[in-house]
């Protein structure tokens, strides 16, 4: 995008890798400043690899917006990292940006394996132990039965604790009172299915705080003590998720203006921040949770699947992928599991637009070329 010769284009790719550097410089300029900010992030394996590329080469050296240099955008998050690991909690993700209701269930392993592959070798092994919670790409949850007790089975192996899910994922969620789903979404609750359980924590509707849309700190702080009240005798646990990089809120003016505010201004003893296992370690080690059920259907952060099923270029592409993980499975060629991966990202199959399924047909294309060993194309 910053390459490219449609301004409009290059300038959007300098704010997007501007709003990728964002947490950690403020988390940074926030600290000298005497503030306690906390942030969790959620940067899929396919993200880490082009930021370390870009910064390791030099290329974001050469990026400016407004005077800026955006500079080595890994290394202000390993120097975060080493020096205040209490304000940076990464969830754990898939490589790619996959709809797991829809992935080939045998990837869901490899997905989550190539994500720790990337972050490790970046960020070292350590930092990777450290790494308790995970974030399903899109908040796709499968239907509740053999793949969802798949998902949780396969998540306890590589030792995830806890997953951020949608309130929409719930049972009879439509049917609850406003005050229950608050209640749901303030505290911890425990999925249990077919003898595997693991903990959930669910991100905070739009309608209660819609940080992407813009929002001021006054607000949040006085969301969060309305959420005290529907928590029992525990703190209450917001969580504000937010798309780093879509739209002008998040790009320009979240970090700078809400995030600095709230943690200069706003936060004390009755609503500061804390990351999600350290709030689990607090306040609900050893305790036993509520359980909460999940819709047999399944759900996403826009509600059900439909957006990201229907249609038939979308049918046509899911069925592709299935027939194309197969092969690999069976070739055991690494070239082709990691295109696989890629293929898998969910631009390529729910957006509707023919460009990203182009590229999809594209990567498709090679996968299939490499298992016949002939040359790929670009």
């Amino acid at each position: 995008m910053i390459e490219s010769k449609n301004t409009q284009e290059s300038w959007n790719g300098k704010l997007i890798a501007r709003a990728y550097k964002n947490p950690a410089k403020y988390i940074l300029k926030l600290k000298e400043m005497g503030c306690e900010p906390k942030v969790m992030l959620d940067f899929s394996g396919i993200l880490l690899e082009a930021l370390n590329e870009l910064s390791t080469n030099g290329f974001f050296d050469s990026v400016e917006v407004n005077g800026e240099i955006v500079g080595n955008i890994i290394k202000i998050y390993k120097k975060v990292l080493e020096k205040f690991p209490e304000s940076i909690e990464f969830a754990g993700t898939a490589y790619a940006h996959c709809y797991f209701p829809v992935t080939p269930e045998a990837d869901w392993y490899w997905q989550i394996e190539e994500w720790r592959n990337v972050f490790s070798k970046i960020f070292g092994k350590s930092k990777l132990k450290r790494i308790k919670g995970f974030w399903l790409p899109e908040m796709g949850v499968p239907g509740y039965g053999d793949k969802l007790e798949k998902l949780i089975r396969t998540l306890k192996e590589f030792d995830y604790e806890w997953i951020i899910l949608p309130i929409f994922a719930v049972k009879n969620y439509e049917k609850m009172s406003y005050e229950k789903r608050i209640s749901i979404v303030s505290k911890p609750h425990l999925i249990e299915i077919n003898g595997e359980s693991i903990i959930a924590v669910f991100s905070a509707p739009y309608y209660f705080i819609d940080q992407q849309a813009g929002t001021t700190a006054e607000y949040i702080y006085s969301q969060c003590l309305r959420a005290k009240k529907f928590s029992g005798k525990k703190p209450a646990l917001v969580i504000t998720a937010s798309d780093g990089e879509n739209g002008n809120v998040m790009m320009n003016e979240f970090f700078p203006q809400t995030f600095t505010d709230f943690f200069c201004r706003k936060a004390d003893e009755k609503v500061s921040s804390i990351t999600v296992s350290e709030f689990l370690k607090q306040y609900y080690e050893g305790e036993k949770l509520d359980k909460v059920e999940l819709k047999l259907i399944g759900a996403s952060w826009v509600g059900g699947h439909e957006r990201w099923i229907w249609g038939e270029r979308r049918a046509k592409m899911i069925r592709k992928i299935s027939e194309i993980s197969k092969k690999v499975h069976e070739s055991k060629n690494e070239k082709a599991k990691k295109l696989l991966l890629l293929a898998e990202t969910s631009c390529y199959v729910y957006w509707g637009i023919d460009w990203w399924f182009d590229q999809g047909k594209k990567i498709l294309k090679n996968i299939d070329l490499i298992l016949q060993n002939k040359n790929s194309i670009k």
